[in-house]
């Protein structure tokens, strides 16, 4: 006589293990740690959305492009090193050694603001796509009524999609930039570089940080308002391709009004690069307030995007 298969009711296991969720029929994820800090909340959210961006194809493609100006960089840092050793102590080799150094790579403010502002165009790019992906999915499938049952709030949820997204700007502008900073000190024929280019290094971490943080906000607005990836990138071209360029060309009818350059959110971000490396520009010069308000009205407005939409949804206890 054959034996009837076995009936499990997977509400019947929940009893036993207070907290825990059903994975699939057979599996039982555990309990939360309730020892862990609410503060921490955010993390699972952040490595969660991280992991389905890292997954993708397009991410390792993006990754490769960005890669390409790190190694152009590193390799010019090398061949200047090589160079400076084959021509040291002959007559007539600082000459060419200097005009190298000033064509290539200088070592300067100007050349690790100019590296993190070559990488605008993957940064953009890949912030395009990932938009549906970390944020405008989870308001199309409805996910945010999970995310936002007890013991997750709003504000975790915020902040863990804003750590994942300022760790994938941080791979292509940061981190590689202060690869280029070591491996320039490295190469020098002394270790002072690192000691009098102090200035340099809070410029690198603070341009950086500014770009990942303040392009994750913007990008977790737009994502929130619009929800779906063409929709993302169409407006995400808008501010950064159409937008400059409309701006130049009022700017260059205006007679050179730099107001106008107030509606270009890059620009904003350049213009703040200037002031942490030290390097003095005409723009803004005695206005400083301007741009920092049009960048805080910028941010501003995305949170509000982001507050807007998520306050909108139910949540189920």
């Amino acid at each position: 006589m054959a034996e009837e298969p076995l009936e499990i009711n997977e509400v019947d296991l929940l009893p036993n293990a207070m907290g825990a969720t059903v994975v699939d029929r057979w599996t039982l994820s555990s309990a939360p740690d309730e020892l862990r800090a609410p503060a921490l909340a955010w993390w699972p959210v952040a490595r969660i959305g991280l992991g389905l961006v890292v997954k993708r194809r397009i991410f390792k493609v993006f990754m490769g492009l960005g890669l390409i100006n790190f190694l152009f960089f590193s390799a010019m840092i090398y061949f200047l090193a090589g160079l400076a050793a084959q021509l040291k102590g002959q007559r007539f080799g600082q000459g060419p050694l200097e005009f190298a150094r000033n064509f290539i790579f200088t070592g300067t403010g100007e050349s690790y603001r100019d590296f993190i502002s070559g990488q605008n165009v993957v940064v953009m790019l890949l912030l395009a796509i990932s938009g549906a992906v970390l944020v405008g999915n989870d308001f199309r499938f409805r996910s945010l009524t999970f995310y936002f049952s007890k013991p997750l709030e709003r504000w975790q949820y915020f902040f863990g999609k804003l750590v994942a997204t300022s760790l994938l700007v941080t791979l292509l502008t940061l981190l590689p930039c202060l690869a280029l900073f070591v491996e320039y000190g490295l190469f020098g024929d002394t270790f002072d570089y690192f000691i009098e280019s102090r200035r340099i290094l809070f410029g690198i971490v603070a341009y950086g940080l500014l770009v990942s943080v303040g392009m994750s906000i913007l990008l977790l607005g737009v994502a929130a308002l619009l929800q779906r990836t063409i929709s993302i990138v169409m407006v995400w071209g808008l501010i950064f391709i159409f937008l400059p360029i409309v701006t130049e060309v009022i700017h260059e009818a205006s007679r050179g009004s730099h107001y106008w350059k107030l509606l270009d959110f890059w620009s904003l971000l350049q213009w703040c690069s200037n002031a942490f490396f030290g390097i003095e520009s005409d723009l803004y010069s005695a206005e400083p307030w301007y741009p920092i308000g049009a960048l805080a009205a910028w941010l501003g407005a995305a949170l509000w995007a982001f507050w807007r939409k998520t306050r909108a949804v139910e949540v189920v206890s």
